[in-house]
């Protein structure tokens, strides 16, 4: 997970793993307590470029931002090995690879899609309502044959 190294280079999280805190602030519906929530979501935030628009379009990255920013009654963890270690594996658990036989390298077989479906009325699924954390990921294995759908819909619900 050398792709996270930064946050510990850039004083997001302290060298013993704890996320550093800040004034709190809103992001969107987005409570910001912490420089790690800064970093994924203010774009006016000092430390936002620590990661590149590329590195931000990648699978991993959205994964980790996802697990990151929770639902609607999510409890933040002030350190960030659970973040890292879920991220971790949930990504093993959807993209295939596979041993590169001439180069000997490991390579990614499966394709990411981020899916959205349209209809009269504009977009319909993953929601109809626009939100950061409602998503829908298609990730493709085309060895296998397999497709993996990973989707989740802000929000809590009904209550009753």
């Amino acid at each position: 997970m050398s792709f996270f190294n930064r946050l510990y280079d850039e004083d997001i999280v302290r060298a013993n793993g704890h996320i550093i805190k800040c004034l709190d602030s809103f992001c969107d519906s987005f409570p910001i307590s912490d420089e790690l929530r800064k970093v994924l979501l203010v774009e006016d935030s000092e430390k936002y470029e620590v990661f590149s628009q590329p590195d931000r379009e990648e699978f991993l990255f959205c994964l980790f931002k996802h697990l990151c920013l929770g639902g609607a009654l999510c409890q933040y963890e002030d350190v960030l090995h659970p973040y890292l270690e879920t991220t971790k594996l949930l990504y093993k658990d959807l993209v295939s690879v596979r041993k590169n036989p001439q180069t000997k390298k490991i390579q990614i077989t499966s394709s990411v899609f981020k899916v959205m479906a349209y209809d009269s009325n504009g977009v319909c699924y993953p929601s109809t309502k626009s939100h950061e954390q409602t998503f829908s990921y298609f990730i493709v294995d085309p060895i296998k044959r397999h497709v993996h759908v990973l989707y989740h819909c802000y929000g809590v619900g009904e209550m009753s």
